[in-house]
Order: structure tokens, then C-alpha cells, then sequence
């Protein structure tokens, strides 16, 4: 599986990771939780984007559905560029992330929550769609 996304982010041009232990965990549990945007990152995504900014940090938003941004943010994908090198730092919501790669989430009314904040988002979420 991760090796169709390193091929895809580019094992050939200038790519590094930060942490490659961390961004396989998030990819991993993005797959899970999130496919639309997993499929995003992988299919539409075009590193020599990334490397034709000027030299910063940059955010990537992935498609997110308006439920799941509603409750975690937006997926992003965190990356900076150094001398024509990208640098792929982070996979938001973090937390999120690792916390579904780490237990299987459970799911209330359509969407995965950790603890009862999450719930009380959903249910915040559900009273909007009501009005």
C-alpha cells in the first residue's frame, strides 16, 4: 500500500519526510476514516507542484466532507519547500489520525469519535442540519 504513495509523492524527485514512521501511520488511518481525501492524496495530488512554489511552508487541502470538516477541520497535508526539496511535514488532524490508527474508533450517527467532545460535535452538527 505505502509503496504506490511513495511512488506517487515521488521517490524519484526531490521528496523527504519528516517523520515516514508517523505520515504511513496517518495515511494508514486516513485510508480508514477518511478515503475521499485518501483517494485525493493519492490520485490528484502532483508533486511537481509542490516543487514549483518558492521556498516556505504550505498547506495542501484534500477533499474533506462537510460533516467530517464540521468535527476534526480539514485535511491538510503540511509541507515545505527548501532549495527545490519538498519536505512533507504533517497530515492534519494529527491527533485524529493517530488516535484511529492506534484504536479502532467507534461510530455515532455516520461519523468516528474518540471521546464524548467528538459526540457532542456530532450532535451540535446534527441540530444545524435540522434548522
Amino acid at each position: 500500500m505505502f509503496n504506490s504513495v511513495k511512488e506517487k509523492l515521488g521517490t524519484t524527485s526531490k521528496v523527504v519526510y519528516r517523520d515516514e514512521n508517523d505520515f504511513i501511520k496517518k495515511m494508514r488511518s486516513l485510508r480508514t476514516y477518511c478515503p475521499i481525501a485518501y483517494k485525493d492524496l493519492l490520485f490528484n495530488v502532483n508533486i511537481q507542484d509542490f516543487q514549483s512554489v518558492k521556498d516556505g511552508i504550505y498547506e495542501y487541502e484534500l477533499k474533506t466532507s462537510k460533516e467530517f470538516r464540521f468535527v476534526y477541520g480539514q485535511i491538510k497535508v503540511v509541507y515545505s519547500v527548501t532549495n527545490g526539496v519538498v519536505i512533507i511535514e504533517n497530515l492534519q488532524p494529527a491527533q485524529f489520525l493517530l488516535d484511529g490508527y492506534l484504536n479502532m474508533l467507534d461510530t455515532y450517527k455516520g461519523l468516528p469519535y474518540r471521546h464524548s467532545k467528538d459526540k457532542f460535535k456530532i450532535n451540535m452538527l446534527e441540530k444545524t442540519k435540522k434548522v
